[in-house]
């Protein structure tokens, strides 16, 4: 991990470092991640993952974990060519800090980020699922359902009914 990362030009540093080391540029506090997507997926991705972020224009300094994880997406969904100008019209840090503030409240920051960069670069077409065609079974028994509750609300209306002229009757 560290070899990769260093072929990139990038620093791997312990969290705790963080503070000291603001401004640089290329530095990445996230061991855990580079690991889990490297196990997960190999040296190659982890290092096109890498270079993806750190080539690209203004966003060097954008390793952190939300946006590592979310490129490693981008590039297995297999939705987006893959090519070294990808995310140089995107700034990564804004766009973090845009779904980190717009995502709802059970979704993570990375599948924010991940869904917003999926629907820049493929387009809702590839990234939203077409609707299904209805199913004439399922409208076939929403139909009869809708009948059925109106039929009990109908009954319910002429037993009030009678009950209510039957106390009527009896006073």
């Amino acid at each position: 991990m560290h070899k990769i990362a260093e072929q990139c030009g990038v620093k791997i540093l312990k969290p705790d470092l963080h503070r000291k080391s603001e401004g640089k540029t290329k530095v990445c506090f996230c061991p855990k991640t580079l690991k889990m997507i490297g196990r997960a997926h190999g040296a190659d991705h982890l290092r096109l993952v890498l270079r993806l972020i750190v080539e690209s224009d203004g966003n060097a300094g954008e390793l952190q974990m939300e946006t590592i994880t979310a490129v490693s997406n981008v590039v297995l969904s297999n939705l987006v060519e893959i090519r070294a100008d990808l995310f140089d019209d995107v700034n990564l840090g804004e766009l973090r800090a845009w779904a980190a503030a717009v995502k709802p409240r059970l979704c993570t920051t990375v599948a924010a980020l991940t869904s917003a960069l999926l629907l820049i670069f493929a387009g809702p077409d590839l990234v939203l699922p077409a609707p299904a065609e209805p199913d004439p079974a399922e409208e076939r028994r929403r139909e009869i359902l809708r009948k059925s509750r109106a039929n009990a609300k109908r009954r319910r209306l002429r037993r009030d009914a009678f009950v209510a002229a039957a106390i009527l009757e009896s006073s």
